[in-house]
């Protein structure tokens, strides 16, 4: 078959096994084709065809009429950036080049999680490699790392991690071939979208350290985790016509980053390191991707990577500190919250996850590293959003696992004994930590703090502290059951009010908050406001009370409606209400009898 007529994708191509000896298969010289010379990329052969990859992807021929360049002998100058190789801001949509490896120090050599070379898997209490006889026979110290050639690192007392190099990993040799991919798609214009995201997602999401990630840049593209490259590619997409001058180009293919994205990141879980994590905690945040197993997949991983430790005495590199502090309060949240909006078991135990308080201190940037672009977050309120989200995310867990626990005998003994009074009590204290967390936000994450020109990620923290008030009178109104009269008007109110303040928070959005960053939870937070009017609507005692119900979530909807353009995450959030409420006809009226309450 002619290779012009391949229709299958680069995800497809990229799980066939590489061929060792490609002249057997093509009488083209073993040099990259011409397209891939002047890209500086490898020209990786697909088997059985006489195209590589990049060139069937693109549906053009293999050529290879110009002839090869002499190649210059090396100086003393090995292995430094040559001036085309450095990005200056003049530059920043063109693509950095491959570079051969950088002999000077890196940031990386003394980390544990981000090692360039190997990397390392926590060893818990009861696995088989036995703490003492580790000591006895490797004679591991404190201040070994995984450059003497150990195979054991402790970092902490009764904290070892078990190395193993990065090519013993099964699927690592396709490192390059998905690299060379996942480049290629968004070529020229890698450099514009990794400035694009530092300026629009990180500030607001800060689980990347920017140093770290910006000196990788520097020497090459190819230095990177396939997955997270891509990753950060795809997020700053969503902002491409923020960028002047990215939004004057043809955008790339979104569809494919993603297969490329997909592929990549079930392939480095055999090898875990903190860009694994990250990748996938990236993926998950995409509009309409948020995917149950892929979280329980990242929490075992973090596990792997020692994230459920305090690694605040660990022999590590502050900044490493710092970032795993990040990591492993995202991880717990992306858990927490996704077991609430799946309706899922947490796959996490709070009693075995060490998590301390983040502070500002476990954060790189600050406010000398603000983007003065328009369009960009502040880094500054970007911090003190992710703090206070930890916050309320505690408070949720709590009264998620209060009220929807698996094992809730507790709270239905409460309400055989002591009826809604006791309920209501029980509950008292999780109202109390809300309203104390409200008043605690600093001014700067008020949805009304909008800077002139610049995004506000403000929403997706309000929207969160919406949903967690809604779970807690969602289940007071499903146990009216039998309570006085006064005690249901009284709940039924307090509830009422709690939906017209989400709706009216939705309703008073600014394009400065819809076209922020918002997390994997919005959309489905969002419905959680629908679905919360309808069951008010559905126990409304009055007919007069569920026409007051169908005409809110009618103009509620509405309101998404009309904001939906060019809003992914409001785009999902209508698709889920479509899938979950679709089939419910409020023009009918609803009748309950009078002693249920509602």
């Amino acid at each position: 078959m002619d290779a012009s007529s391949d229709s299958r994708s680069p995800a497809t191509l990229a799980t066939e096994p590489p061929t060792r000896d490609r002249a057997r298969l093509s009488s083209r010289p073993e040099r990259p084709c011409d397209t891939c010379r002047k890209r500086k990329l490898k020209c990786a052969k697909a088997p059985g065809h006489e195209r590589c990859v990049l060139c069937i992807f693109h549906d053009r021929d293999c050529t290879y009429e110009d002839a090869p360049q002499l190649r210059r002998k090396r100086g003393s100058g090995v292995g430094q950036p040559s001036p085309e190789t450095v990005d200056s801001s003049t530059t920043s949509g063109k693509r950095r080049k491959a570079i051969t490896e950088d002999a000077t120090p890196s940031l990386l050599d003394q980390a544990l999680g981000l090692h360039r070379t190997t990397h390392f898997k926590y060893i818990g209490s009861s696995s088989p490699q036995q703490e003492k006889l580790v000591d006895i026979i490797h004679q591991v110290g404190p201040s070994q790392d995984c450059l003497t050639g150990t195979k054991f690192r402790r970092v902490a007392h009764h904290v070892t991690f078990l190395s193993k190099p990065d090519h013993d990993a099964p699927l690592s040799n396709d490192k390059d071939r998905d690299l060379e991919a996942i480049e290629s798609l968004v070529s020229p214009h890698g450099r514009g979208l990794v400035d694009l995201y530092f300026g629009t997602v990180h500030p607001s999401y800060p689980i990347l350290h920017k140093g770290v990630f910006m000196e990788k840049y520097k020497r090459s593209y190819t230095e990177f985790s396939p997955p997270l490259l891509a990753a950060v590619y795809l997020l700053a997409m969503d902002w491409w016509e923020f960028d002047r001058e990215l939004s004057s180009q043809a955008k790339p293919d979104t569809g494919a980053l993603s297969q490329w994205a997909t592929k990549a990141l079930m392939d480095v879980m055999h090898r875990p390191k903190l860009s694994s994590a990250q990748a996938a905690l990236l993926l998950l945040q995409r509009a309409g991707c948020d995917s149950w197993i892929l979280t329980s997949q990242i929490v075992a991983l973090g596990e792997e990577l020692g994230l459920h430790l305090d690694c605040s005495d660990w022999n590590i590199p502050d900044w490493e500190k710092g970032l795993r502090r990040r990591l492993s309060w995202a991880l717990f949240m992306q858990d927490k919250w996704g077991s609430l909006i799946h309706g899922r078991p947490s796959h996490i135990s709070s009693s075995c996850w060490q998590l301390p308080d983040i502070t500002l201190d476990d954060f790189p940037e600050s406010a000398a590293d603000d983007e003065n672009k328009e369009g960009s977050s502040e880094v500054e309120k970007g911090r003190l959003l992710f703090i206070h989200l930890t916050r309320l995310t505690m408070i949720m867990t709590e009264a998620k696992e209060c009220l929807y626990g698996p094992h809730d005998t507790r709270v239905q003994a409460i309400v055989r004994s002591a009826g809604l009074q006791g309920l209501l009590e029980l509950v008292k204290p999780l109202v109390v930590q809300l309203k104390d967390w409200m008043h605690s936000l600093p001014p700067e994450l008020r949805m009304s703090d909008i800077k002139t020109r610049k995004l506000c990620s403000n929403g997706y923290l309000h929207l969160s502290y919406f949903v967690t008030e809604i779970i807690i009178h969602r289940h007071i109104i499903s146990n009216l059951d039998s309570a006085p009269s006064p005690l249901i008007a009284l709940c039924r109110d307090a509830a009422r009010a709690r939906l017209e303040r989400a709706v009216a928070f939705v309703d008073a959005l600014k394009p400065e908050h819809l076209q922020a960053f918002w997390w994997f939870a919005a959309p489905k937070s969002l419905a959680y406001i629908r679905t919360y009017g309808g069951l008010l609507w559905a126990t409304s005692a009055t007919e007069d009370e569920a026409e007051f119900y169908r005409k809110k979530l009618a103009d509620f909807r509405w309101g998404l409606k009309v904001r939906a353009k060019g809003v992914g995450f409001v785009t999902a959030a209508l698709k889920e209400m479509e899938e979950s409420l679709s089939e419910i006809d409020m023009s009918r009226g609803v009748a309950v009898p009078e002693s249920t309450g509602g």
